[in-house]
């Protein structure tokens, strides 16, 4: 059996805290591989943290390297790293949603920019996914006029739309806990058997305590120091 291919890995990393973050990140070393799960705990204070953009090459580390597919961030040209950034989903905390295009536009929109696929195959994909996260279809209208809990299950979808490589959970569930949960883990898991990775950011200790998360690494920001604090079979 061939070993599990490294999506990601970051090498003493450090990134210096910015007005964008409200801390930075110090001598930072981990590697997922293929089906792997890091579940980190932030602290509520310090929610803003580089590392999910450091993972897609949107922040640069002051030292240290990371990497994606075996390739360096820093040494890719602009339309190498767009064409790895469509392999990469992403639920972000702060919802980032385009306030000019609708709902269903917004989930579709990394397919169609980054695939040639046909818009038919991407809204195919996308029904299945609403029906996974309890929507009957794709919610449309601007994301302002949305629920929270609609827009949360909305941005499940776009995270998860593609079978990208490698996924980011930003506290997804926060707000939402009881409706989303058990669809999220289940998405979780059958991504993972097909080998993409997850780096799951929560503050929630429901989350952090679930049984039904099978990580392979837990990991605890302690200001900019991320520890590993335990691990568990996948």
């Amino acid at each position: 059996m061939n070993d599990p291919i490294s999506i990601l890995k970051f090498s003493d990393v450090t990134i210096e805290s910015s007005p964008h973050y409200e801390t930075g990140l110090w001598n930072s070393s981990f590697e997922l591989k293929q089906g792997d799960l890091l579940l980190v705990r932030m602290e509520r204070e310090n929610e803003r943290l580089p590392l999910a953009d450091a993972t897609e090459g949107l922040t640069s580390p002051s030292q240290g390297s990371v990497m994606f597919l075996g390739e360096d961030w820093q040494l890719m040209s602009a339309d190498r790293a767009a064409a790895h950034r469509g392999k990469i989903g992403r639920l972000f905390d702060d919802e980032g949603w385009i306030s000019d295009l609708d709902v269903d536009q917004n989930i579709m929109l990394s397919q169609r920019h980054h695939t040639h696929r046909s818009d038919q195959d991407i809204m195919e994909e996308s029904l299945k996914l609403a029906r996974v996260f309890g929507l009957p279809g794709l919610p449309r209208g601007r994301p302002g006029s949305m629920r929270r809990w609609d827009l949360r299950k909305a941005a499940c979808i776009r995270a998860f739309l593609g079978q990208p490589s490698f996924i980011i959970l930003e506290q997804p569930v926060h707000g939402v806990y009881a409706d989303l949960t058990t669809p999220l883990i289940n998405a979780v898991q059958s991504a993972r058997q097909r080998g993409a990775v997850v780096l799951w950011l929560v503050t929630d200790t429901k989350i952090w305590n679930h049984t039904g998360i099978r990580t392979t690494t837990r990991a605890r920001m302690f200001g900019s120091e991320l520890r590993a604090v335990e691990a568990d079979s996948s």
